[in-house]
């Protein structure tokens, strides 16, 4: 006889007590944070953090392609590239300023301006790339262009055959295979095709071949090739994890935002085509016995009868059949919110990519000078940290690998001495001209006088470098008495009337005498007198 007590576990009353209380207490309990509890309203919201690599290894080929894909038909994405270029880069480049010492502590201007034109000859296309086909200008824009789109650039320091020895060849991103990660013999790993030591430093990079590439190579086959860190320069901002491996692309806060602009605006567009062209429906009203099949052996490419054509230019007239009528459609796009919707999406677009919204947009409808000013000024503090990271991260490495490439050719003679001299320049960044000019300049003077800057900080804040800039003022002041020609200029500025006191134009009484202690050479009517 089999009992059921043998087959059905019961557990005792006392646990099952126990378990209602304690499901009970966790109904009961919350957390701390209300950002933290999970329910029906934020019940997609992650709850587990990861790793930056872990989610580069998810996301990173994905964002690429669509940033790549908004960089080539989004109108704000391409302005936004543009904006990168021309503030980060500039018309003339992030540029060489050696500052090699002599002994004595004072710049040994000899080998400066050695080293200065030497590297300017290596800047030509026929030797900066190894295509031939950019200088060093277009080699800046591209690096700013890959960093900003993919969110890392890859270039390789090649051997070349050129009077300096030495080129740049750029690599696309997309030879870092995402999906290649392993654990060497050596003890090395490799994530991402980047293989990496115990200290997560890059050691060398496994470059494959993509599939797109297959048919625009050489060879007609994937193959995966190791290449030396130190041949490499591998460039992206890190802000989320110094162990991170590859970079993510500028665009990946913007990239909805964009997508979602640009199906709304193809709506609107064909919804007010729709419209202008006057579009409309038949509607056919028959019996049964009397319906209209279409006229007599006509049909369509699908064998079914065909309906009647409406004629939609000016003036014209149309006739419907019997039982049918028109009925007109109306989308009424744009609407009168399309203007501040449009702008709201551009705005958190401006917002992502983190550049004033009126920058972005081109629209000045609602921009005073005040707020222009504090936007421009808040953007340039960016742009100026990212010339720094342009400058430390692809200049200063080219740099150094021209340098000892260039000093074993005859266009650079120089030894290990004053290589090691010159090793560390300044790279002096584009700058932007003055807001307010007669304000700023004022005020430049007055941090000169007053010993809060010097010559070099103004000079530089305008990309000039302080040598150059004296040197070129001798070589007017040479040229000019060469020539005879006066180049002083003397601007007075008539001093402010004080009340109760004649005018001087009316009293031949001598001015007061010269306070040198209180006044500079910018004051007033003593200006003249400084500069005679």
């Amino acid at each position: 006889m089999i009992k059921l007590s043998d087959e059905l576990y019961i557990p005792p009353m006392g646990d099952v007590i126990a378990e209602r209380d304690r499901q009970k207490s966790a109904k009961k309990h919350r957390r701390e944070y209300a950002a933290a509890r999970v329910n029906r309203q934020n019940a997609d919201w992650t709850t587990r953090p990861v790793s930056a690599n872990h989610s580069l290894y998810r996301d990173v080929a994905r964002l690429r392609a669509r940033a790549r894909q908004m960089a080539n038909d989004a109108p704000h994405f391409r302005k936004f590239l543009g904006m990168c270029r021309s503030n980060i880069i500039g018309p003339q480049g992030i540029q060489l300023q050696c500052q090699a010492e002599l002994t004595d502590g004072s710049l040994n201007t000899e080998l400066n301006k050695k080293v200065e034109r030497s590297f300017w000859e290596w800047t030509f296309a026929e030797n900066c790339s190894v295509t031939g086909k950019l200088d060093w200008l277009a080699c800046q824009r591209l690096f700013v262009q890959h960093l900003a789109r993919d969110g890392e650039v890859l270039v390789q320091k090649v051997a070349a055959d050129n009077p300096f020895g030495f080129a740049l060849k750029f690599i696309n991103v997309d030879y870092l295979d995402e999906t290649y990660n392993d654990t060497l013999h050596g003890g090395n790993r490799v994530i991402m095709s980047v293989e990496i030591d115990a200290n997560d430093k890059p050691v060398a990079y496994w470059l494959t071949t993509p599939a797109s590439e297959i048919n625009f190579t050489r060879r007609r086959e994937r193959t995966r090739t190791r290449v030396s860190a130190d041949q490499m320069i591998h460039a992206f901002l890190v802000f989320d994890d110094e162990s991170q491996v590859r970079g993510i692309t500028w665009f990946h806060a913007a990239l909805l935002e964009g997508k979602n602009l640009e199906g709304y605006k193809t709506g609107v567009i064909t919804s007010a085509r729709m419209a202008a062209c006057n579009i409309g429906f038949i509607q056919e009203e028959f019996d049964e016995v009397g319906a209209w099949n279409g006229e007599e052996d006509v049909e369509d490419e699908n064998g079914r009868p065909a309906m009647p054509e409406i004629d939609v230019t000016p003036l014209s007239m149309n006739r419907l059949l019997p039982g049918q009528t028109f009925t007109q459609m109306d989308p009424k796009q744009p609407t009168q919110n399309h203007a501040e919707f449009h702008k709201t999406i551009v705005g958190d677009i401006a917002t992502a990519l983190g550049v004033p919204y009126f920058d972005l947009a081109g629209d000045m409808s609602a921009v005073n000078f005040s707020s222009a000013r504090i936007g421009l000024g808040d953007s340039r503090d960016m742009w100026r940290g990212l010339q720094d990271f342009v400058a430390s991260q692809f200049c200063r490495p080219v740099f150094h690998a021209w340098c000892l490439n260039a000093m074993l050719t005859p266009k650079l003679l120089i030894n290990a001495h004053e290589r090691i001299a010159v090793m560390n320049p300044n790279w002096q960044p584009r700058s932007w001209p003055y807001l307010e000019p007669v304000k700023d300049i004022t005020a430049d003077v007055m941090a000169l006088e007053n010993k809060l800057a010097t010559f070099t900080d103004v000079l530089a804040s305008k990309g000039i470098d302080l040598i150059d800039h004296l040197a070129r003022l001798k070589g007017e002041q040479d040229l000019a008495d060469k020539m005879g020609v006066e180049l002083k200029i003397a601007s007075k500025q008539p001093a402010a009337a004080q009340p109760n006191q004649p005018d001087d134009s009316e009293t031949d009484a001598p001015p007061p005498p010269k306070d040198d202690a209180g006044r500079g050479y910018t004051n007033g009517k003593y200006h003249d007198e400084v500069i005679n």
